[in-house]
């Protein structure tokens, strides 16, 4: 690194809040320890004035959910022309929306489970409830419920019978505005990180196999070594390892991702992989499957953050310093 001034954004006011803070020191300490003068930002209502003030040369997004994976801060800063880590706005808000995401690995033909999705205006202004039926005979049970632009699986059931999808849909629309209803897939979880490499081309980190005793690698399961425990590279048939490889990168090329990002996949019961997600800015806590796959990569925590930073310091470097600017 060049010893530049930058910035780590993290916190905000999603139920993430904690995630994106614990994620954020260590980053902060990574980019210290590479020389860096590191300036560390609150996402909340003076970041804007603060960028401005500040000038760095650009700034490390560590957020999740909504105003700071959602594409809103990464929208201001393109407007302010300050470069930043992770995908654009439009990326961004693509991903945050697992409705979204979902029909655009269709429209490319990459697979990913049957699903419905329903939102709280349709419920109150077209009676939506009444086909839950519908959806019953299409996808069958049991049912994976979710929050449509949540992360850290907040708000997910499972509904194991068809008496439980109503009151599964109605109790989580009080964390979003729309829900994914997904076709459950039993099988093995794997995270594949997809990160660039000098030249901006997606490269594959081994595959993580996520072994939880939970029945669903919940938002306490992300963050418990207790009741989780990450394998890498996961035991698979090396052709069922380079399909797994193929469909992540080609859905973070479809989505438009760039630096890094987590695709989330189902290994079904007869080996075939489906994609439920993909998160454009993944948990970079102790935990979290990305560090874990760095590693296994043979990558020290600082040669990761450094290799996510690498296209926005670049950036940054190019970018002529602000009139009366110490840059």
């Amino acid at each position: 690194m060049t010893g530049s001034r930058v910035a780590v954004a993290a916190g905000g006011t999603s139920i993430e809040r904690e995630v994106s803070l614990r994620g954020a020191r260590r980053v902060a300490a990574a980019l210290r320890q590479t020389g860096e003068d590191v300036l560390e930002l609150e996402i909340d209502h003076t970041i804007l004035e603060r960028v401005r003030a500040e000038q760095p040369a650009y700034v490390f997004i560590v957020a999740h959910g909504r105003n700071g994976e959602d594409g809103s801060l990464q929208e201001l800063l393109e407007l302010l022309e300050v470069p930043f880590t992770g995908s654009d706005s439009l990326a961004s808000s693509l991903c945050i929306d697992k409705v979204a995401t979902k029909r655009l690995l269709l429209r490319a033909g990459l697979p990913t489970p049957p699903f419905q999705a329903f939102s709280r205006r349709t419920f109150q202004d077209l009676g939506a409830a009444v086909v839950f039926d519908d959806v019953l005979k299409r996808l069958g049970t049991p049912l994976v419920v979710k929050p449509a632009r949540l992360g850290s699986s907040f708000g997910i059931k499972f509904v194991s019978s068809p008496e439980r999808l109503r009151t599964s849909v109605l109790g989580s629309v009080a964390y979003d505005d729309e829900i994914l209803v997904e076709q459950h897939v039993a099988g093995r979880e794997l995270a594949l990180t997809v990160l660039a490499d000098p030249d901006g081309q997606p490269r594959a980190l081994p595959i993580v196999e996520i072994l939880s005793s939970r029945e669903f690698y919940d938002y306490e399961a992300h963050y418990d070594f207790d009741v989780v425990s990450l394998d890498a590279p996961a035991r698979l048939d090396p052709a069922v390892a380079a399909e797994v490889e193929r469909i992540s990168i080609a859905a973070f090329q479809t989505l438009g991702c760039r630096d890094f990002a987590r695709v989330d996949v189902m290994l079904d019961a007869d080996d075939r992989p489906v994609i439920l997600e993909l998160n454009t800015i993944p948990g970079l806590t102790e935990t979290g499957p990305t560090p874990f796959a760095a590693e296994a990569a043979g990558l020290s925590f600082a040669e990761l953050v450094t290799a996510i930073a690498r296209r926005a310091a670049a950036e940054g470097r190019e970018r002529p310093a602000a009139p009366g600017g110490s840059r």
